[in-house]
Formats: C-alpha cells, structure tokens, sequence
C-alpha cells in the first residue's frame, strides 16, 4: 500500500519533488496536530489549569503535550512511506531518530508556543500552528541527512 501511494504520487511532476512531498505529509500531520490541539484545548480541559501528578500546568501546554506526541507519530509514518521510502534503515532505528528529534522540537514549539500565548497574546490554536509552521524548514534537512540518511543526489536540493 505505501508504495502505491508513493507510485502514485510519482505520476505527477510536482510530487516527484522530495521536499514537496515532505511539506505534503508534515502539512496533514500538522493540520491533524492542529485539530487535536483544538479539540483537547477547547473541549477537554477547559479550565485554565490541569492537574498532573499533583501539579498545576496550562491547558494550553497539556493540549500541547497530547497533540504533539499524536502528531509525530502521524508524521513519522507519513514521512518514512510518502517521502524517504528509499531509506536503507531499519524502521526501529528511524522512528528512534524521529523521536530524538520530535523531542528536541517539543521544547522548541512550547518555547514557541509559551511566547506567543503567554506574551505575544495570541490565541492559543493560532499559536500552536505558528509555532510548528516555524520549525518546517530545519525539520526537512534534520530528517533527510540524520533520520533516514539519505544521501543527495545532484538533481536534488
């Protein structure tokens, strides 16, 4: 099925592009990320402050913990069928690198997030998609050479 997908993709000359293709499958991981970050913020803790292990956090920053983690894996099997498909590495070790460098980013978006909502004043579903948009370009490179390691070829970016 992944690579029918893949196949098919390839039909059309604007998604032989990698970095297209990426943008593609992180733009749906994204939109999902987005949705559940708006239902969890908006319909689940609705109060300003949850409770975890004792300790209040923000709603905003729960919602955050909960859509990212849905996210990344929704983007890790996105990226490794629709984009580095011609990976060599073992899907154990890409998924650990995927991790790796989804928690890295985590801190990066609340930072992100943190700032916009908390000092910027901007409403937090239009925050958390800011601050993931922000972040897409790095994530392409990150993902190419160290998570799949793929190599470039000279008629590639």
């Amino acid at each position: 099925m992944c690579s029918a997908i893949v196949n098919t993709l390839n039909q059309y000359p604007f998604f032989q592009n990698k970095i297209v293709r990426f943008f593609l499958s992180a733009g749906i991981a994204i939109l999902l990320d987005v949705t559940i970050y708006f239902i969890t913020f908006n319909f689940i803790f609705i109060d300003d402050d949850v409770m975890i292990f004792g300790h209040p956090n923000k709603s905003h920053n729960v919602s955050l913990l909960i859509s990212y983690s849905c996210g990344v894996v929704i983007n890790f099997l996105l990226t490794k069928y629709a984009v580095f498909a011609d990976s060599n590495l073992a899907s154990r070790k890409q998924f650990l690198r995927f991790s790796f460098i989804a928690f890295i980013g985590f801190f990066a978006n609340y930072s992100l997030l943190r700032f916009f909502v908390e000092f910027c004043n901007v409403a937090p579903t239009l925050a958390r998609l800011a601050s993931a948009l922000s972040l897409g370009v790095a994530s392409y490179y990150i993902h190419k050479f160290f998570t799949f390691k793929i190599k470039t070829t000279d008629n590639e970016l």
